[in-house]
């Protein structure tokens, strides 16, 4: 993904963590700042072990953050299958229920455009593909399945009957989704970008989209004075 893909709420960070208490001090990625001993050191627990990232909690409105990563962009649980570049979480426990039922809301609203079958949101994974380059976080998707079968194939089969997946993308602190819709019996194959408003911006990519629109928005050069 262009840029910093990591996940991220307008009007919050840009890797969707809730508003921080005053007294938290922030690291400047959005996470919240380890505790030390007072030495500079790490702060360590009663036993001497080192004391464990806090977990991200629901801000004073109530509302849940968009994912519950720590400050590497993971879960706070185990995957329940991976691969040598891909990690697969359940979502319950790792992505806002606001925000799972938004993305599916969005996803049904793609795939009624060709008749394709709905999901509720329920079946679910949050998947993180490992990079090798800018800071190493991994990018962000979820997947969203029209039912287990269809999950287990995707997953752990060699192919994927149906895919409802958005992948975030966050440009200049604005979180934006690009959407994976197929369906191989219908041959069906769709690319779309949506803007943090459910709009939608493009039928592409969203890194193709905004690449696409700095390139035709950039003045000519050459001109002489």
């Amino acid at each position: 993904m262009a840029n910093d893909p990591a996940p991220a709420k307008p009007a919050a960070d840009a890797h969707g963590s809730p508003p921080k208490k005053e007294e938290k001090k922030d690291d400047g990625h959005g996470a919240p700042a380890k505790k030390d001993d007072g030495h500079g050191a790490p702060a360590k627990d009663a036993h001497g072990a080192p004391a464990k990232e806090e977990r991200p909690r629901r801000t004073f409105e109530g509302q849940e953050p968009l994912f519950y990563f720590d400050s590497k962009r993971r879960p706070y649980i185990e995957p329940f299958h991976k691969t040598d570049e891909e990690e697969y979480f359940i979502c319950r426990g790792v992505i806002g229920e606001w925000y799972r039922e938004l993305l599916a809301q969005e996803a049904n609203m793609l795939a009624a455009k060709d008749g394709l079958d709905k999901v509720t949101g329920s079946t679910c994974a949050v998947r993180l593909v490992a990079t090798h380059h800018g800071k190493k976080l991994p990018i962000v998707s979820v997947e969203l399945y029209v039912n287990s079968n269809v999950m287990r194939s995707c997953i752990l089969g060699e192919s994927c009957p149906q895919s409802r997946t958005a992948i975030m993308y966050v440009l200049n602190k604005t979180l934006y989704r690009s959407y994976f819709i197929t369906d191989r019996e219908k041959k069906i194959r769709r690319y779309y970008c949506l803007d943090n408003k459910s709009n939608i911006l493009a039928k592409e990519e969203c890194w193709y989209h905004f690449f696409d629109k700095a390139a035709k928005e950039k003045p000519a050069g050459g001109g002489g004075h």
